[in-house]
């Protein structure tokens, strides 16, 4: 398993809350819904629990086209027989997979007291790999054709716990400029796009900015990162690499937009 670059910020009580890797594939022929038990059967033995939600949609960062002023910049194609998203859990429920007939993804959460630690994106990322190849290596024996990846996603969702007091921002986040005035709740966002080696645009960090109650009625500042957009390849080592790139850019980008009395509250290391 890799180990944590040493050059990526890092901090010992982060506020983070939840990870998310996944990727988007073409729908595999030979897969059908009823089948959706056999691919369970591949996780069950450490994801005994299984729930059903509606599917989420196709998504595509895409460039050359009239933006319509949606955050995610996202197109939806929706063709052929409907299909649901299954939740496979852990008995803790502190981490589960997705899947859908084009979408798998992982993901770890904090639960309970909130004291359940991170297992860091190396694991994370191990883990992940792991299930997508279980999952191609069914899909190979259903039509002898591998995942056909398209879109790839990580997403880090930070709770900033403000306490009962005055909202405050610009104690958190740099450049939030709301000094003197008092904010009631909070809705901000934007994009910056993440370019290949090439120059040429591949996809997006969206960074998104709202507030959250907790149960005790206390209030959060709700920090998500998410970076997604098209591997250089459709196989799964690609998909990995842009995964790992975006990771490497949302941490780097989390350290740049919060401030230095947050990463002292956070116990930044590096």
């Amino acid at each position: 398993m890799a180990t944590r670059p040493d050059h990526l910020p890092d901090f010992g009580k982060p506020p983070l809350n939840e990870v998310v890797l996944g990727v988007q594939f073409s729908p595999p022929k030979g897969y059908q819904q009823i089948l959706a038990g056999e691919v369970w059967a591949l996780f069950k033995s450490e994801y005994p629990l299984v729930q059903e939600l509606p599917a989420l949609e196709p998504t595509f960062e895409t460039f050359g086209l009239p933006h319509q002023g949606q955050i995610g910049g996202r197109l939806s194609f929706v063709t052929g027989a409907s299909h649901d998203r299954f939740w496979f859990l852990r008995k803790s429920g502190d981490e589960l997979i997705q899947f859908q007939h084009d979408k798998l993804l992982h993901n770890w959460r904090k639960i309970g007291d909130q004291s359940n630690e991170y297992p860091r994106f190396e694991g994370m990322a191990a883990r992940f790999s792991a299930e997508l190849r279980q999952l191609e290596s069914y899909f190979i024996s259903l039509s002898s054709q591998p995942l056909a990846i398209n879109q790839c996603e990580v997403s880090y969702i930070n709770h900033i716990d403000i306490g009962t007091g005055p909202m405050k921002p610009e104690l958190w986040l740099r450049g939030a400029g709301f000094e003197g005035i008092e904010i009631d709740d909070l809705n901000m966002g934007c994009r910056e796009v993440i370019r290949g080696e090439n120059g040429q645009p591949v996809g997006r960090i969206t960074y998104e900015v709202n507030t959250g109650v907790k149960p005790d009625r206390s209030r959060l500042i709700v920090l998500n990162l998410t970076a997604r957009g098209a591997p250089d390849g459709s196989d799964i080592d690609s998909a990995l690499r842009f995964i790992a790139k975006g990771r490497e850019l949302i941490v780097k980008r989390f350290a740049t937009i919060t401030t230095e009395a947050a990463h002292t509250a956070w116990d930044r290391k590096q």
